[in-house]
């Protein structure tokens, strides 16, 4: 889990990183960023209905997202904050696989050049 400091919980933030962000796409994950006075990252996760009608499916994608994106949080650059969106893949019986999330994560953060 995400230490508090680093959670965008509030709605006001999310509407400010979506409609004023710079946008990143990898393959099934997206994000989008924008700067703010903290010295450290903050991350939220948006996973609409599209993606499952069910919850414990979309809860579940939150969780593998999150543990990628904790695995890096040291290497994030300070002062952004980030919101990750996630698509369905239409080629995998599976929602999410942990192992190309991660990868995926990785890659995503390198492009957008919050981590080298």
């Amino acid at each position: 889990m995400l230490p508090k400091k680093n959670r965008l919980t509030k709605k006001g933030d999310f509407e400010r990183v979506s409609s004023k962000g710079n946008y990143f796409s990898f393959q099934n994950i997206s994000l989008k960023t924008t700067s703010n006075n903290s010295s450290f990252p903050r991350i939220g996760f948006s996973i609409g209905k599209k993606i499952s009608v069910k919850a414990i499916n979309r809860n579940q994608i939150k969780r593998v997202l999150r543990e990628s994106f904790q695995e890096h949080l040291p290497k994030i650059a300070e002062g952004v904050d980030i919101v990750v969106y996630f698509k369905k893949d239409n080629q995998s019986e599976k929602l999410i696989d942990s192992k190309k999330t991660a990868a995926r994560v990785e890659k995503l953060l390198k492009k957008a050049n919050l981590i080298q």
